[in-house]
């Protein structure tokens, strides 16, 4: 847990956390909950005053549609949310676990999909070598919430592009290297 406001006896209350996916790191959530009407999930997709691409956007958007109990919104500042909730009925500690989860597979799938409104000029960080803080948390609900999403697989690497004079001359090989002829 990163913050919080307000006590358990109060008639709202939430908490900040961060969470880690598989491929995701450092998603950061808060959790709000108001008596009677229920939970409310969202996290911070992206930075502030970014610019997103329109394509980033659509996507986000068509997300919307994609994934079951899973909206994005952008706040009043164009900043990204991706976001669930839970009626007052249904929260337990399952589903807010699931809830949870959701938000951080949703995150995974979409990763180089929308990295320009996760990173700066798109350049995510480097999470090799990294380990989930919350592993426990998404092996317990990961394949119950993936099994309510359609079918994914991980994006094949991009192939690095060719730069302006070989494209001009019609290269295919990077340029020779003629420094150790001398």
């Amino acid at each position: 847990m990163v913050g919080a406001a307000g006590d358990a006896t109060d008639p709202a209350l939430s908490r900040d956390l961060i969470l880690d996916g598989e491929r995701r790191f450092d998603l950061r959530v808060t959790v709000a909950w108001v008596t009677g009407l229920g939970v409310s999930m969202w996290a911070y997709y992206g930075l502030e005053a970014m610019e997103i691409p329109r394509r980033t956007l659509y996507r986000m958007l068509r997300a919307n549609a994609d994934y079951p109990y899973v909206k994005f919104a952008m706040t009043d500042d164009d900043r990204p949310m991706l976001m669930t909730e839970l009626p007052a009925a249904a929260v337990g500690r399952d589903e807010l676990g699931r809830g949870l989860v959701r938000l951080t597979v949703v995150a995974d799938r979409l990763l180089e999909e929308t990295a320009s409104a996760v990173a700066d000029r798109g350049a995510l960080p480097d999470w090799s070598g990294r380990v989930s803080r919350n592993a426990a948390l998404a092996a317990r609900y990961r394949t119950e919430v993936e099994s309510a999403m359609p079918t994914w697989e991980p994006p094949a690497p991009r192939r690095r592009r060719r730069g302006l004079i070989q494209r001009l001359l019609g290269a295919t090989a990077p340029a020779p290297d003629y420094r150790d002829e001398a």
